[in-house]
């Protein structure tokens, strides 16, 4: 069996910025490295110039759950296990973690890893829909676990007891690791900008992320004379039912009440270039790369106390916490570190050492290779279920 590794992941961009430094260093390890994307575009080619092979299963998200859809992509995903037969297969994110998991049964791949990104709206909202689509979703994660191949990789310690609780039959299979590394040589730290103040937030634009929030908190700085600008970094996800209308957006850089920049490539200029970052979500994160980022660029943290955010920021140590859903508390906190630049830049140092100690490239990619070689080491090479 050759030393073959396959990344499934959600979409070209996204793997780009978030499993560069896993896929090169998987390489550098001598790894024939594969990356499956669901959603190819334009980024492929930035891919396959770092020496990787990279294939999409479709250029078009297209959103929402079909039945017939699902399987197309499944039948389509069991071809590409087929033709590049890896020994290990490595899966990033809900959905793909399940058809990857079947794909990698039905060609019979020697070692699955599995990687919760956050828990999502599928564990945040209780509508009848989801709660049914929750049941489901569950037992298929425990009828594809049982299988002693498989290893789960958890982002934060709430994911960690979920998994524990609903799906893994036995904690050894499981491994933490804290988020997806940021490389601390690209994201360094500089003194802040001179002029006014400026608070970013950068995330896709949902509601759930807080973006309401946001524009509320920048109102009420406003009323109350702190000078200061808010700043959304971040394009809408148009498939997505709480996403925030461009148009909407576009008003509201247009009358003033944020700016709106929408996506940046450049983000370690974007946190360099502000003085607070700001992450208000009421989702289910797994480990904000967007928090991690900043704390790199020696930049403060104003987030939410929800899982993911919480293994980032240490309230009072490196940013504030604030609570979900609550402008006014929001705006507080990013007023309190607006008037204060002293305490701004001990938090942004305190920010920086956590990155360097907890969440740099090396670490991460090398927890992760170390479970590769791990599983070769000690795994079987055929898939076994437990009875």
């Amino acid at each position: 069996m050759s030393k073959t590794l396959l990344l499934l992941d959600l979409e070209d961009r996204y793997f780009l910025s978030h499993r560069r430094a896993l896929a090169l260093a998987a390489k550098d390890a001598r790894y024939r490295v594969v990356v499956c994307v669901r959603i190819g575009g334009e980024y492929m080619e930035r891919i396959r110039a770092e020496g990787i092979e990279c294939v999409a299963l479709g250029s078009e998200n297209r959103g929402g759950i079909s039945f017939w859809r699902e399987c197309l992509v499944l039948l389509k995903l069991i071809r590409v296990y087929l033709k590049y037969r890896p020994r290990i297969a490595h899966h990033f994110g809900m959905r793909n973690l399940l058809h990857g998991s079947i794909a990698a049964r039905l060609a019979k791949t020697p070692f699955v890893v599995n990687s919760f990104l956050g828990l999502g709206s599928l564990f945040s909202e209780n509508s009848l829909k989801l709660k049914i689509l929750r049941k489901i979703v569950l037992f298929s994660l425990r009828r594809l676990h049982r299988a002693k191949n498989t290893r789960v990789i958890a982002q934060n310690d709430a994911d960690k007891e979920m998994l524990l609780e609903n799906v893994l039959p036995e904690e050894s299979r499981l491994n933490v690791v804290r988020g997806s590394g940021v490389d601390v040589r690209s994201y360094y730290p500089a003194p802040e900008p001179p002029g006014t103040l400026l608070a970013v937030l950068a995330s896709r634009m949902l509601a759930e992320k807080g973006v309401h929030e946001f524009v509320e908190a920048a109102a009420l700085l406003k009323n109350e004379g702190t000078d200061i600008r808010m700043a959304l970094v971040g394009s809408p996800d148009p498939k997505n039912p709480s996403t925030i209308p461009e148009s909407t957006l576009s008003q509201w850089d247009r009358k003033g009440q944020v700016e709106w920049w929408g996506y940046r490539e450049d983000m370690a200029e974007v946190w360099r270039g502000c003085h607070i970052a700001v992450l208000p979500t009421d989702y289910k994160e797994g480990l904000p790369r967007s928090l991690l980022e900043a704390a790199a660029c020696a930049r403060p943290l104003v987030a939410t106390e929800v899982p993911g955010c919480r293994e980032v920021l240490k309230d009072g140590v490196n940013g504030l916490s604030v609570s979900p859903r609550d402008a006014r508390n929001l705006a507080d906190a990013i007023g309190k570190l607006a008037r204060d630049s002293s305490l701004r830049r001990r938090m942004g140092e305190a920010g920086r050492s956590i990155v360097e100690k907890e969440f740099s490239d090396e670490i991460v990619t090398g927890k992760i290779l170390e479970l590769y070689e791990h599983m070769s080491a000690t795994g079987k090479n055929r898939l076994e279920e437990e009875n």
